[in-house]
């Protein structure tokens, strides 16, 4: 039997992101700046295009003042 080398993936929960940012009144435009992203590289992060690297999605948290949970889920390609 074959074992898989696939990895788990972090997934943005999107519609928790988009909450938080309108909580906190920033476009997206800002919200990247804040980030230290374009705001094109956010929007790829929140269509599922592309995933946040560890790094900011430490930022994501600290910025939006959430926990992991409330923002990722983790997807197991396995499951």
């Amino acid at each position: 039997m074959p074992t898989s080398t696939a990895r788990p993936t972090v997934e943005v929960k999107t519609l928790a992101f988009r909450e938080r940012q309108a909580r906190l009144s920033l476009s997206q435009n800002g919200l990247a700046r804040r980030l230290g992203v374009t705001s094109g590289h956010l929007s790829l992060i929140l269509s599922g295009r592309r995933r946040p690297s560890p790094e900011l999605r430490g930022r994501m948290l600290s910025v939006l003042g959430a926990s992991f949970d409330d923002l990722f889920y983790v997807v197991h390609p396995d499951a």
